[in-house]
């Protein structure tokens, strides 16, 4: 049998082709559900379901969840030109989404509206503001941030300080003396003053 001629492919598709192989675009639509997809509208059109870059997608060896959101400008790439190949690489500055910072030296997270995490180089200095709380947690041990109070707790000992003062279980103890156990020295009756507790 022998070998089939090459057909040219038009100079238009090729064109077309080239065109397609990076895009700019903004995200129409977002599928959370795996496997996790969104729809990017460039020009006059909007892709199929297409995957979006994340940090990281290794399972448990290492993942990333960060979804885009609608209104959010990125890149398309489309490996040979083919859109349904695409993937989309969210993460570009727009009017609509604007940037979080005009400082240099500030790496800045927004969360939401009243969430984020800021870190400022210059001055060595970290702040996270979380509107509702925050939880850290080392497998049994717990730190507990909210509005109204801050709870510790680890290998059954808890402290917690709120509106009511600082309450500790199951005991307190300083240099060596504990609040719940210790015992006064030089106790006498009447009106004068116990010793230093032991």
């Amino acid at each position: 049998m022998e070998t089939p001629i090459a057909q040219p492919e038009s100079p238009y598709e090729i064109l077309r082709r080239l065109e397609n192989i990076v895009r700019v675009g903004t995200i129409a639509d977002v599928r959370h559900s795996a496997p996790a997809r969104c729809r990017v509208r460039t020009g006059n059109l909007t892709t199929a379901w297409v995957p979006w870059l994340a940090q990281r997608a290794g399972g448990q060896h290492g993942h990333h969840w960060w979804p885009p959101v609608v209104g959010e400008q990125c890149l398309l790439l489309a490996p040979g030109g083919d859109l349904l190949n695409a993937v989309a690489l969210p993460g570009l500055y727009s009017n609509a989404k604007p940037q979080g910072s005009a400082d240099a030296r500030v790496f800045r997270m927004d969360w939401n509206e009243a969430d984020s995490m800021v870190h400022d180089a210059e001055m060595s200095e970290l702040t996270i503001d979380c509107y509702g709380a925050i939880t850290l947690k080392v497998q049994d041990s717990i730190v507990q941030i909210s509005a109204k109070s801050i709870r510790l707790a680890a290998g059954g000992g808890e402290l917690i300080v709120d509106e009511n003062g600082v309450t500790a279980k199951p005991d307190v103890t300083a240099q060596g003396i504990s609040l719940v156990k210790h015992v006064h020295t030089e106790v006498r009756r009447g009106g004068e003053l116990s010793g230093e507790p032991a």
